[in-house]
């Protein structure tokens, strides 16, 4: 699929072309609306990272039983590692996940990758059914906690994951107690067990 630039002012006003002839469709729908728009001049999105962004957002999920998305920190190998370990877990089982980290924000991201991204991670929360949420750490992480917030919202089936050894030591008060009201008070240690919570509410 080709993208194009909708408005020079605007790095992120990005369109596809549709069907019918000269008309294209914003791709992020949440600001700019489904409304087809003309266009007399075209530059196309060339950036490779730019590109990868754009497609992932337009489909962020594959083929599964469920889409599940897949939330948590992401910010160094470690919370990484294990996130894509659970996600592969969850793939095997047949599941389609949506992975954020499978698109990477860096210091030399254009606006273009930071609003994909944005608005990607938005879509697939609307488009999954359930929601794994990585919540490791001394505290949890902001963006995790903003996702299940949204996702609580939505309805969505959340499952808190925790491994953390600490857990051990304070069982009562595994969560901030807002963010553990929106779990449920239910924190699972492996996603072996989430998975198997899943496939019993299937």
């Amino acid at each position: 699929m080709k993208y194009y630039y909708a408005d020079p002012n605007d790095e992120t006003y990005v369109v596809y072309a549709a069907d019918e002839k000269d008309l294209y469709y914003p791709v992020f729908a949440e600001k700019y609306g489904n409304d087809p728009v003309k266009l007399q001049e075209l530059k196309e999105v060339t950036g490779k990272k730019e590109i990868e962004a754009l497609n992932k957002y337009m489909h962020p999920y594959g083929e599964g039983k469920a889409n599940i998305y897949m939330a948590g920190p992401l910010f160094n190998e470690g919370d990484r590692y294990s996130n894509q370990l659970n996600s592969d877990a969850l793939r095997a089982g047949g599941y389609a996940t949506f992975l954020p980290q499978e698109v990477v924000i860096d210091k030399n991201s254009s606006k273009l990758v930071k609003a994909a991204c944005f608005y990607m991670d938005f879509k697939a929360i609307n488009l999954c059914s359930i929601v794994v949420a990585n919540c490791n750490g001394i505290d949890i992480d902001s963006g995790t906690a903003a996702e299940i917030g949204m996702c609580y919202a939505l309805n969505k089936k959340i499952y808190a994951f925790k491994s953390d050894v600490r857990n051990y030591y304070n069982e009562d008060y595994k969560l901030n107690n807002f963010v553990g009201g929106l779990v449920d008070n239910k924190v699972y240690s492996s996603i072996d067990e989430i998975i198997k919570e899943i496939e019993k509410s299937a």
